[in-house]
């Protein structure tokens, strides 16, 4: 949600982009100037990698949501930057250089949105937007493979339209399922979820309304679809949503799309805007943010509400996280014992989770430093999952930030000089990382020549847990795949590669 006066203007093809340089600009007694704009950004704990104006990125109007994309058959990673008119992809294979190297447009014939999201399966982007007629677009990124200095334009191989308009789209990638959210017009399951199959991404279909009418008239405004592997051992193996409803947070089982069972639902005292929420990833607590209790003045600070979902009948509220900051809190993830933040005026504020109950912050990027006129203004989404380690930040009107947090080292390994201008010379199986994980890991193997590759994970007593490549012919050159251990024990696993008649393991470890 955001409520601000939107002047619409697009031009499709932007100067060009701007890098930081090769080391990144850390912050220094509490600020940091980027070198794109000039600016010093009050900061904690970051170094400054790029930054890529809105001005660079096609003139953008309205940053709003971002999500990111590896793609799995080359060292080529991006992000998707929304906006008002589309979406700008900008190439992060080296965090240190971001380019803007291609343009997703809206829906042709519907108006500008502020309100645009992206989430990627199976390398494609899934987006929408709450403009009339915008329906789900379908965009295959591998277009994106080797490309030149030359922008692109994207567009869908496919547009759902059993959805008019969304204000958020979910994906489940370990079963296949997107749900839009905060739907109207077209077959809108009431504003619930609506349930679309996209294994076969460019052959989406409706596969069910999901409407929880004990909130607000069934509006769902986002969620999380996960395979369920946390405590509660009456629904592992389960697809369950997390859902923020305005007023409240529910809990549903989707496993049925057509039979959903509604499990917990709960709300807190001087609640405003039940906006976002995400889980923990030993899937015990819910982080959840409300987006208009600063606003109304509830609260004098910036509250993050952390609810106990053992018991997934019965959520309870263990914690209200009370900030320094008092900005508006917007869209916030989880990637290990850290929760990413982003904060509007404040920026990114990055959060450690190490105590679920008891959060510390550990590092925050101020990306508005400027005299601001709408409390709206600033950061509404960030992407802390990218190869390199890097965390990409959507701020308006300011562009797209890449910050590293201190003490990591956010390289993509894959652009290092002396493995670029080599040959693989033989199989090789390298580290996977991260390692130790939850509840994924990317495995990276090299081929001299074409050849057919089996590759698998088998568990401490010998026993084939996972299946990554299946004896297919793989071309010559590094390639990746991930291993998911969701639905998995912790432990020792031992990844095997198999290819012109060698074999070559490597262990390692899920930790939950």
């Amino acid at each position: 949600m955001r409520r601000i006066a939107l002047f619409i203007f697009v031009l499709l093809v932007g100067p060009g982009t701007i890098s930081v340089n090769a080391q990144g600009v850390p912050c220094v007694a509490g600020k940091l100037t980027s070198p794109a704009s000039g600016e010093v950004h009050p900061c904690n704990a970051v170094t400054l990698l790029g930054h890529v104006k809105a001005a660079d990125m096609g003139q953008a109007v309205g940053l709003n949501d971002m999500w990111g994309w590896a793609d799995p058959e080359s060292d080529l990673e991006v992000v998707l930057s929304g906006w008002a008119d589309g979406i700008s992809v900008i190439d992060v294979t080296d965090p240190t250089n971001p380019k803007y190297i291609a343009l997703i447009p809206k829906t042709a014939g519907t108006r500008a949105s502020v309100w645009r999201d992206i989430k990627v399966y199976k390398n494609h982007a899934f987006i929408v937007s709450e403009a009339a007629g915008h329906g789900v677009q379908v965009v295959d990124l591998t277009a994106l493979r080797g490309h030149t200095g030359d922008r692109q334009v994207l567009l869908p191989v496919v547009t759902y339209t059993n959805v008019n308009r969304a204000h958020n789209i979910v994906i489940n990638e370990e079963t296949g399922f997107a749900y839009a959210v905060g739907t109207s017009g077209g077959e809108s399951c009431g504003g619930g979820l609506h349930a679309i199959n996209i294994s076969s991404p460019e052959a989406p279909t409706f596969a069910g309304c999901i409407t929880d009418l004990r909130s607000r008239l069934g509006y769902t405004h986002d969620s999380q679809c996960v395979v369920y592997h946390g405590p509660d051992t009456h629904f592992v193996g389960k697809e369950i949503c997390f859902s923020s409803n305005e007023d409240s947070i529910s809990i549903v089982d989707v496993s049925d799309k057509l039979n959903p069972a509604f499990l917990g639902l709960a709300t807190y005292a001087n609640s405003q805007y039940v906006h976002q929420a995400w889980l923990s990833e030993d899937q015990k607590y819910l982080f959840q943010n409300d987006e208009l209790d600063e606003y109304q003045h509830v609260v004098t600070h910036t509250r993050t509400m952390v609810w106990d979902v053992t018991d997934l009948n019965d959520p309870v509220l263990a914690k209200e996280f009370i900030s320094a900051n008092t900005s508006i809190d917007h869209n916030m993830y989880v990637k290990g014992n850290r929760l990413y933040q982003s904060n509007y005026i404040d920026g990114l504020h990055v959060l450690d989770i190490s105590d679920p109950t008891n959060p510390a912050e550990a590092a925050f990027f101020d990306t508005h430093p400027q005299t601001f006129t709408s409390v709206w203004d600033g950061t509404w989404s960030n992407y802390p999952y990218l190869r390199s380690g890097a965390v990409a930040i959507a701020s308006d009107p300011d562009g797209v930030f890449i910050i590293c947090l201190a003490g990591q080292v956010c390289t993509n390994q894959a652009v290092d000089a002396e493995s670029e201008l080599q040959l693989p010379t033989g199989i090789t199986l390298d580290p996977a990382y991260p390692n130790p994980f939850n509840p994924a890991t990317t495995v990276r193997y090299t081929l001299a020549e074409a050849t057919t590759v089996r590759l698998s994970v088998s568990d401490a007593l010998g026993r084939e847990v996972a299946i990554l490549v299946d004896s297919q012919l793989v071309p010559a050159g590094s390639h990746t795949a991930e291993f998911y251990g969701s639905s998995l024990p912790s432990g020792t696993y031992l990844v095997r590669l198999e290819a012109n008649g060698i074999v070559k393991t490597r262990q390692v470890v899920l930790l939950k």
